[in-house]
């Protein structure tokens, strides 16, 4: 166990550029467009009167509002951290077990006084754990830079940043959640991780294909006999596929209810759990029979990725 950070090291250094280089490309993004945004404005209105106006306006507007706009803005800014991440932790998964084999380095680091056991378990908490993190650093500090950005502009406009809206957002709570999610989601997705993991285990060529057409094959025999016996639309692989993501205690911002937007988990279509994005919220998917459920079923798919990587050739 104590060649786990050693090998931790090694993912990511072998995969720096999309753990590292992803989530610095979407903070730039951001801030390109806060900057685009305060220059246009300027050309626009060369004394910029209208956001003066604009910022004695909000001023005068109730603070509890403004606190839960700022709150809401602080997470809607992960979304597309978020969408990122998704897709680094799907494509490095593929990748972890298939490209040892594919480039024939695998007898090489088998050689090593590593087990198969850490070998696996280092990529997995890659996904699980060191992605994650990495993405919400820079999510963090992403979200300090528009922050320093605003309250430059708004200092020089000869107004007060903290009390418009630096002190009333508490970007800590927002944070704090957005990281929570992470993690309650690297738990929630423990049995797509082992699918993929196994997929790439044994996936002579082409895993992305491996790992999304029998699934999906298998998803549509399954309704089309169903709907041959009974005539009806019964539960299905993809249907417990759809609610299985829908409960996810990812955040996904934002549903509006009422008139008021509120962040949310997963997508709120089922009433297996309550929506809204609050810790206890995420502990009871964690703490739930699904959870448990997906667990058994990511026991197995590792423990079928582990047998095929202690079997695996350099052919």
């Amino acid at each position: 166990m104590n060649r786990l950070p050693a090998l931790l090291q090694r993912e990511y250094w072998e995969n720096r550029v999309a753990m590292r280089g992803t989530p610095l490309a979407i903070a730039g993004i951001y801030i390109a467009l806060a900057v685009m945004a305060l220059i246009s404005f300027g050309y626009l209105d060369h004394e910029f009167s209208s956001l003066k106006e604009a910022i004695r306006f909000l001023n005068t507007t109730d603070e509890a509002t403004r606190a839960q706009v700022i709150h809401l803005a602080n997470i809607a800014a992960s979304q597309l951290f978020t969408l990122a991440l998704g897709f680094v932790v799907f494509f490095y998964l593929l990748g972890a077990l298939y490209d040892d084999r594919k480039d024939r380095s695998i007898l090489w680091w088998k050689s090593l006084p590593a087990s198969d056991t850490v070998t696996l378990l280092s990529k997995l908490v890659t996904a699980m754990f060191v992605i994650p993190v990495i993405f919400w650093v820079v999510y963090v500090l992403t979200v300090l830079a528009v922050y320093l950005i605003g309250s430059v502009t708004v200092l020089v406009l000869g107004e007060n940043p903290w009390t418009l809206f630096v002190g009333l957002g508490n970007p800590f709570k927002a944070w704090a959640l957005v990281l929570a999610s992470y993690l309650a989601q690297a738990l929630w997705a423990l049995p797509v991780y082992g699918w993929l993991l196994l997929v790439s285990s044994f996936a002579p060529r082409l895993p992305l294909l491996f790992a999304l057409v029998p699934p999906a094959i298998f998803a549509v025999l399954q309704i089309w006999i169903d709907f041959l016996k009974t005539f009806t639309w019964k539960t299905n692989l993809g249907g417990i596929l759809w609610e299985w993501y829908a409960n996810s205690p990812i955040i996904a911002c934002c549903d509006v209810e009422e008139g008021r937007a509120a962040a949310t988990l997963g997508v709120p279509l089922f009433d297996t759990f309550d929506g809204a994005a609050t810790f206890g919220n995420m502990l009871d998917r964690i703490f739930s029979l699904q959870m448990a459920s997906g667990l058994a079923v990511a026991v197995v798919l590792l423990a079928a990725a582990l047998w095929f990587r202690r079997r695996a050739t350099d052919g």
